[in-house]
């Protein structure tokens, strides 16, 4: 009797908080379906579905909510589509530029040494002014920095369209370089913060937006052979310069106002706390110390490794970036902060993938001047090469996007650095007449696997290394060291080509200086293998268990931030539509 009276008020008491709304929080209601089912009642088909959605809701993790600085989701995809062509500007102009190096070369009369520093030049200016930009955009806004990149980028790479000698091309590209260093850390900084909480919607936000930088480079090789068939090489720099146009335009609707400083303070405050707090001498060491490096290591080959000038170069460059290092340690804002390199994970995984990417740029660039100088394939034919890179980098970023949080992330890295080198590999190997369906084809396939799953693991986990007011740091940071490490890879095989040239067997073999830069490429990403072992990471970006607070996300944290300036409350979740 006892027994049946219980059923009975438990039966009763779910029958009324179903008609009146039970406001008590699942933990307690799945408490009282536990109860009830040790003392043998038999729950009806409301609270069985209840039970279900309860156990569900524990297994199974939300997509993630849409940041509250995107009024809509339409608003949000369209920032994800911007950010990833910011991300893209300094590896798009690269592309456009690797496929045309051979008719520009030609035209302006330039050595091989004046043919690389199109590239080089951009890499070298982009990765020296990031860290100093990044922090100039925390410090006073990433929205205008961002915009105000946008622009410049558009307006000097219509000056490139009308160069006339060497100097001319290579000067105005390097400024570009800098327009490309303050869009980057700024985008990265929004994207961060927006972003905060980890989640299923900001893995595949930031796949998208990873996919900037490797498929930056096909698109714009791509775009850039179909102007140069249809007009000249000058045609597709102004087409550049029409559609950073229209993302300068499109970016005062797209780009939200997600900045570190806490909303309402005055831009002159703002200003004399960039004054105050900016690494002026650490801008100015990272500056010349990358400049001189690079510098050193291109023209070495050309003017001799035992000219004055060159070793000159080389050793006040390595001088001042060393300096750079020791007083990052002493000043209270630096632009490196010395406490991210405690961080065993964030450590390890920039070795890991910096050799990567700096094979991929050097092994790109030396394949689309192949296809033109050996091959003699039109820019055209060149692009269409290229294409199923870019087609398969579209779909691994997809993929990438749902592995993140799946998949152990040290594995990813692992696959990305065999294919690096198996794609490498492929390229020494083929000759002149070689089938691109059995050397090129595959090989495209491979780097692209190597750049997206390295790229997205990486951004990953810097973005989460830093406090968020210091995103576009973090990004800067990250961005920095592939920039330079791109500029002294182009450097190296540039010596390297140069050198060999004139050899004897290079003279009877004109395959000879290809192979060996692509060999320098092998090497490059092989060291990524001596760094993968000591690597300690999980999943990323899984969200967070509403009962338990725990997440699989491995992120290392951060000491509190060196920036003066107060944190605004910036990525606060809002309902998803």
């Amino acid at each position: 009797m006892a027994e049946a009276a219980k059923n009975t008020a438990s039966s009763i008491s779910s029958k009324s908080s179903r008609e009146h709304g039970d406001q008590r929080p699942p933990t307690s209601r799945r408490a009282e379906l536990h109860t009830t089912n040790a003392m043998g009642a038999v729950p009806d088909r409301d609270i069985q579905e209840e039970q279900s959605a309860a156990v569900e809701l524990v297994t199974k993790p939300p997509f993630g909510e849409r940041p509250v600085c995107f009024k809509d989701t339409f608003r949000e995809v369209a920032f994800v589509f911007q950010a990833t062509n910011a991300i893209a500007t300094s590896s798009f102009l690269q592309g456009a530029s690797a496929i045309i190096t051979v008719s520009i070369g030609r035209d302006l009369g330039m050595t091989q040494g004046e043919i690389t520093w199109i590239t080089a030049s951009m890499a070298l200016t982009s990765g020296a002014f990031q860290l100093g930009i990044g922090q100039l955009a925390d410090l006073l806004g990433r929205r205008l920095i961002l915009i105000v990149g946008l622009g410049s980028f558009s307006l000097f790479v219509l000056l490139v369209a009308f160069a006339q000698n060497p100097f001319w091309m290579d000067v105005v590209c390097g400024i570009l370089g800098v327009c490309s260093a303050m869009v980057v850390p700024s985008a990265i900084g929004i994207m961060g913060a927006a972003y905060a909480t980890p989640s299923k919607r900001k893995n595949m936000a930031f796949s998208a937006f990873s996919a900037g930088n490797p498929l930056g480079f096909v698109f714009g090789s791509i775009l850039s052979g179909i102007a140069t068939k249809l007009f000249n090489w000058r045609a597709s720099y102004i087409l550049i310069a029409i559609l950073w146009s229209c993302f300068t335009v499109l970016a005062f609707w797209t780009i939200p106002s997600v900045e570190a400083y806490q909303p309402g303070v005055k831009f002159k405050d703002r200003l004399k706390t960039f004054i105050k707090t900016f690494d002026f001498v650490g801008t100015i060491l990272t500056v010349f110390g990358a400049g001189m490096l690079t510098a050193g290591i291109t023209l070495g080959p050309v003017d001799g490794w035992n000219a004055a000038h060159i070793i000159a170069m080389l050793v006040v460059g390595v001088l001042l970036l060393v300096l750079f290092v020791l007083w990052e340690r002493v000043w209270p804002t630096p632009l490196m902060p010395p406490h991210i390199w405690k961080d065993r994970n964030f450590t390890f995984i920039i070795l890991t993938c910096l050799p990567g990417f700096m094979s991929f740029i050097s092994s790109q660039f030396w394949l689309s001047f192949f296809m033109q100088s050996l091959q003699k394939l039109s820019p055209l034919e060149v692009a269409l090469h290229l294409l199923p890179q870019a087609i398969a980098g579209l779909i691994y970023n997809m993929i990438v996007g749902v592995l993140l949080h799946r998949v152990n992330n040290t594995l990813l890295l692992a696959i990305g650095s065999v294919a690096y080198v198996a794609s490498n590999v492929l390229l020494s190997l083929m000759r002149p007449d070689s089938s691109y369906w059995a050397f090129v084809f595959p090989s495209l396939i491979l780097s692209v696997v190597g750049a997206d799953f390295q790229f997205n693991v990486a951004n990953m986990y810097v973005m989460q290394a830093l406090p968020s007011h210091q995103q576009a740091l973090a990004g800067g940071i990250f961005n920095t060291l592939f920039r330079l490490g791109s500029a002294i890879a182009l450097g190296s095989s540039t010596a390297i080509f140069s050198s060999s040239i004139g050899t004897t067997e290079a003279l009877e073999d004109p395959m000879v200086p290809y192979k060996k830069a692509f060999q320098l490429s092998i090497g490059l990403c092989a060291a990524s293998f001596l760094f993968l072992p000591f690597i300690r990471l999980g999943t990323q970006g899984q969200s967070r268990d509403a009962n338990s607070g725990d997440s699989k996300s491995e992120a290392g944290a951060a000491p509190p931030a060196a920036i003066t300036l107060s944190q605004g409350v910036v990525g606060v979740p809002a309902k998803a539509e």
